[in-house]
């Protein structure tokens, strides 16, 4: 992806309601210019992650609900927390994180299948619960429902 494609998105998420968490992103971008690139197309780890929030944007019926939770009682820059990761459980699984800062109400989906997502969340609790490595928000969620990988 190239800088001036990850700064649109990073953009377009603020817009959309991201944070400031997604400035960070952009920093990054710097070391993904200078990495080499391979004569031979690998599967990349963002390669993966953006088919997760693919297929969460293409088959999720009730993201638009998700999202409403996600950013209740925010009335000035709705922003959902997003990482987009796969499941320690079943590592062929992506899994989606959404949290709302306003009330530390966080959720977590499991893929049911590559073109399916369950209506009710694998796990519910308070943000606080969340093991500190999925707090790494590598995403951003519209207020449609909508994934971004930042």
């Amino acid at each position: 992806m190239s800088t001036l494609t990850r700064v649109s998105l990073v953009a377009l998420c603020v817009a959309l309601g991201g944070s400031g968490f997604a400035i960070s992103a952009a920093q990054s971008d710097t070391e993904d210019a200078n990495a080499s690139v391979s004569s031979e197309p690998e599967e990349t780890e963002s390669d993966a992650l953006q088919a997760c929030a693919d297929s969460w944007n293409d088959h999720n019926g009730n993201r638009r609900n998700i999202a409403s939770i996600a950013t209740v009682a925010q009335f000035d820059n709705p922003t959902a927390y997003t990482n987009v990761g796969f499941s320690s459980v079943f590592r062929d699984r992506c899994l989606i994180r959404v949290a709302n800062p306003s009330t530390m109400y966080a959720q977590q989906y499991v893929q049911e299948s590559p073109t399916g997502w369950p209506i009710a969340p694998a796990w519910t609790g308070s943000a606080n619960d969340l093991d500190g490595s999925t707090l790494q928000w590598n995403a951003c969620m519209a207020t449609d429902g909508t994934i971004i990988v930042l």
